[in-house]
């Protein structure tokens, strides 16, 4: 009976555990559209930002249903990141917009991982980092949570 009972606890714990890590399939996008970057809402003054955001013109959704998420680099593990409306060419930044470990992301979900990192990596990483999860929304990125325990999921 007791290890049933510790056998049933394991189960629960893990499920729980679980329960708070976000999934792709939870943040279903809105069909995908069919339009491509024409123009992109340039922020004032960012001339080399903007020859970046750019390249993204004629560029078909590959985020959330209308966005094109871009990247690009700013030094050693430092990636910028980027989603532009194909729609409006409205440019949208998760938190500060920057990255050290990329990220991952789907046409048909909302989600966005940011520094995405596994289990057995999450053992070997500085204590300033983090991996950041995001929801689009209408009105651009909204910061979901963090951890550092790494993903129990494969991101790709």
């Amino acid at each position: 009976m007791r290890r049933v009972i510790l056998a049933l606890g394991a189960v629960l714990w893990a499920a729980s555990a679980q329960a708070d890590e976000y999934r792709f399939e939870d943040f279903p996008a809105p069909e995908r559209s069919a339009r491509v970057v024409d123009q992109v809402d340039l922020p004032e003054g960012e001339s080399v930002e903007g020859m970046f955001l750019e390249r993204a013109v004629g560029e078909s959704p590959n985020f959330a249903g209308r966005y094109v998420l871009t990247f690009w680099g700013c030094g050693t593990a430092c990636q910028q990141v980027a989603a532009i409306s194909v729609e409006s060419g409205e440019v949208f930044y998760p938190g500060e917009g920057g990255a050290s470990n990329g990220a991952c992301f789907r046409i048909d979900s909302r989600l966005l991982i940011v520094n995405p990192i596994d289990q057995e990596g999450a053992q070997q990483i500085p204590d300033w980092f983090h991996t950041y999860f995001y929801e689009m929304t209408d009105d651009g990125f909204k910061l979901l949570g963090k951890t550092r325990e790494g993903l129990s999921f494969q991101c790709d």
